[in-house]
């Protein structure tokens, strides 16, 4: 989708999502079902950094000409265990507030002319999906 706006103008950008409340892998098993008991009661091989299963949406700038200010601030998609980097691997984060119709109002404020590939990501912990909108801003 694309969208035409002036450098003075701000966007709204409302999603809709939803999630089944589990995180589930979409890989189908090779092991059997007693194997793959066993292996849940094995200590993992290696420690891997926790992630804090939560369902959110994040806007980002994939490509553009200048500067993106979203409101609120959005959560970060990759992996910063930094306290208080707003990334779903920091200890201390918490998970934004999804309203009951699942209707997420982000405003994204452009500080200069161009053409803009905003990126869009739902996450839920263990899926995510990706969502891309192409936005022309004038003078």
């Amino acid at each position: 989708m694309a969208v035409g706006f002036q450098v003075t103008d701000r966007l709204l950008a409302p999603a809709q999502q939803s999630t089944d409340g589990l995180p589930r892998s979409r890989v189908k098993p090779t092991r059997s079902e007693t194997e793959l008991i066993r292996s849940r009661l094995r200590a993992p091989a290696k420690p891997t950094v926790n992630k804090i299963n939560a369902l959110y949406l994040s806007w980002n700038v994939y490509r553009g000409n200048g500067k993106v200010t979203f409101d609120p601030p959005q959560t970060k998609v990759w992996e910063d265990t930094r306290t208080a980097s707003n990334s779903p691997w920091d200890q201390l984060w918490l998970p934004p507030a999804i309203p009951e119709d699942g209707m997420i109002a982000v405003t994204a404020t452009f500080d200069r002319p161009g053409t803009y590939l905003l990126w869009g990501r739902a996450d839920d912990g263990g899926l995510y999906d990706d969502g891309y909108i192409t936005v022309n801003v004038t003078e």
